[in-house]
C-alpha cells in the first residue's frame, strides 16, 4: 500500500465512524465530492491545503508518526 492509499483508507476510516457520507464530508470540507472519492481510494494526488481542510471537518489534525 502506498502513502496516498494509507491516507485515503485512514480518512475513509475516521469519516464512516463519524457516520458521514462522502458528500456530507464534501459540503463540510468545502471538497468536491468526487475529490473526496479520489482520495479515499488512493487515487488522488491531495494537495496540503486539501488534506487540512478534510481532516478539519473531520475534528482531526494532520500529524507525522514516527516509525518504529
Amino acid at each position: 500500500m502506498n502513502y496516498r492509499e494509507e491516507i485515503g483508507s485512514e480518512l475513509q476510516t475516521l469519516r464512516v465512524q463519524k457516520g458521514l457520507t462522502v458528500r456530507e464530508l464534501a459540503e463540510a470540507s468545502g471538497v468536491h465530492y468526487s475529490n473526496i472519492a479520489k482520495i479515499e481510494n488512493g487515487k488522488y494526488n491531495v494537495s496540503v491545503d486539501i488534506l487540512g481542510k478534510v481532516a478539519d471537518a473531520l475534528g482531526c489534525k494532520l500529524t507525522f508518526e514516527r516509525r518504529k
